[in-house]
């Protein structure tokens, strides 16, 4: 016991060096109490083993990645442990408070920021949770890693290649918390094997709306498991999660083919799926030079010596439209690494710290082309930027979870059609890009697609969330009432108004 409090005002100290801490709050007012004096109406904040403060600069919990809005939070919790968020949703809950995870992903301390893009983890007025406390691998075992939701997916991939593992899907952009991804979903070039990230999660143990711990798993409270992952923080707050493994080989090609009929590439990337003979397929549109598109398919292939990768299997399913381009080897941890470069550059240009309206949607498979009609006869090279239109099939047998909502379709494929917006700095009309999106999701919802809740869509009301999950909609209504009936938890989606 003396342990504990003597951490708790080491905390308390390093605190009021970085902003006041809070002392309670003031339901009259809205405010916090931070000087010592009358506790008349005051709701005394609950002792903790980490912080709770007003930052001397929330600048890093006020912006996301997407750097479209600044929304100020009125305290920053940075946990000592998970009783210190039970006992924070439980005092937010009793004085309707809202709360939401700012993921705090990245690279180090310069690029810590959450990951959201369109406000979605931001919490104006309420209190943001650092996760980063959280941030402990627990345990690595033969086929699942026990992990903080703070750890991100690169530092988990890493470790658990020293113990010749992997994850069976791995991000782009991998510096992100496991806590945040699975919230949304968390995709990448192995999907069209194993679904998203979310897929691959053994068990969670969560802190609901009503600061309640619990574990939760296809066995074990399965209703809150399936509505925590892909959940949008909705439910509760992940605090720790069973992350399946799978064995790594010691060596990756990567492979490129490049394409001027967009027929021709999207037949390519159907039959380079259904044929299984990749390990990795990601596919693009990017804007070519004298006008108009170019596509690409970037592929992987994952082996260990001696054997080698079968790419004749692989050119068997290509077509004649398709162009080879750069081929290489490298060991498998480069291949996880090989993106850096790429933000490193968008980093350096200014392009990582601008204005970012992505936009992902999943089409079915006969809508596909029109909607990319629609998209690429509208989209100009100026609104991209360096970013690319990802376009890649999945097989709807690979994404399990419930609110991973898919779109109408006839056959069990369908595309994610991606706008991976990086546009300049200076971009003279980001509202315009914005009311781009919403035109494009319009017309992706009228074509029976469903949106990827990363992204930047203006304007969602309560009628389009409740289109977009469709009849799955009245049990996400129950199960917000039941695990947050005081609707505190990560408001900036907006999905229950």
């Amino acid at each position: 016991m003396h342990t504990d409090l003597s951490r708790r005002k080491i905390l308390s100290g390093l605190a009021v060096g970085a902003g006041a801490a809070v002392l309670g709050w003031n339901p009259n007012t809205k405010a916090w109490a931070t000087t010592p004096g009358s506790t008349t109406g005051i709701a005394q904040a609950p002792a903790l083993d980490g912080t709770l403060v007003l930052p001397a600069d929330a600048s890093a919990f006020s912006k996301d990645f997407g750097h479209l809005f600044t929304r100020q939070p009125r305290a920053v919790l940075t946990p000592g442990s998970v009783a210190d968020i039970q006992k924070v949703v439980r005092f937010a809950r009793n004085n309707r408070i809202p709360v939401a995870v700012n993921g705090q992903s990245g690279t180090g301390t310069e690029d810590r920021e959450s990951h959201s893009h369109y406000g979605q983890a931001l919490v104006e007025g309420g209190i943001a949770i650092d996760p980063k406390p959280l941030g402990m691998i627990h345990g690595i075992s033969r086929g699942i890693a026990d992990v903080g939701a703070g750890v991100t997916w690169s530092t988990l991939a890493l470790r658990a290649l020293e113990s010749g593992q992997t994850l069976p899907v791995y991000n782009d952009f991998a510096h992100l918390s496991i806590g945040g991804t699975l919230s949304v979903g968390g995709l990448g070039g192995t999907s069209q094997r194993y679904g998203a990230q979310a897929d691959n999660v053994e068990w969670l143990q969560v802190v609901t709306g009503t600061g309640e711990l619990v574990t939760c798993s296809r066995t074990t409270n399965r209703a809150l498991f399936d509505a925590v992952l892909v959940g949008g923080g909705q439910y509760a707050v992940i605090v720790r999660a069973g992350v399946r493994l799978i064995p790594a080989e010691t060596t990756a090609r990567s492979l490129e083919f490049t394409y001027t009929d967009r027929a021709a590439f999207l037949r390519d990337s159907l039959a380079v799926m259904r044929a299984g003979v990749v390990h990795d397929q990601n596919g693009y549109a990017e804007p070519a030079p004298g006008g108009g598109w170019t596509y690409r398919l970037a592929l992987g292939m994952f082996y260990s010596a001696p054997a080698q990768p079968d790419v004749a299997a692989l050119q068997a399913v290509l077509s004649p439209e398709a162009t080879a381009g750069p081929t290489a080897d490298m060991p498998f941890r480069d291949w996880l690494l090989r993106f850096e470069p790429n933000w490193a550059a968008l980093k350096a240009a200014g392009f990582w710290g601008a204005s970012k309206p992505w936009l992902m949607m999943f089409v079915g498979l006969d809508n596909t082309p029109a909607y990319l009609d629609t998209v690429l006869g509208e989209l100009t090279a100026t609104q991209m930027g360096p970013g690319p239109v990802r376009i890649s099939p999945m097989d709807a047998n690979a994404v399990t979870r419930p609110n991973f909502v898919l779109p109408r379709r006839r056959t069990n494929e369908f595309f994610e059609v991606s706008l991976i917006r990086f546009p300049a700095p200076n971009h003279p009309d980001v509202p315009g890009l914005l009311a781009q999106n919403r035109r494009f999701y319009d017309r992706a919802v009228a074509l029976g697609a469903k949106r990827y809740l990363v992204g930047s869509v203006p304007s969602m009301t309560r009628a389009d969330w409740q289109t977009h999950y469709g009849t799955r909609w009245t049990q996400l209504c129950s199960l917000k009432r039941q695990y947050d009936p005081a609707g505190i938890l990560t408001p900036g989606q907006g999905i229950f108004g």
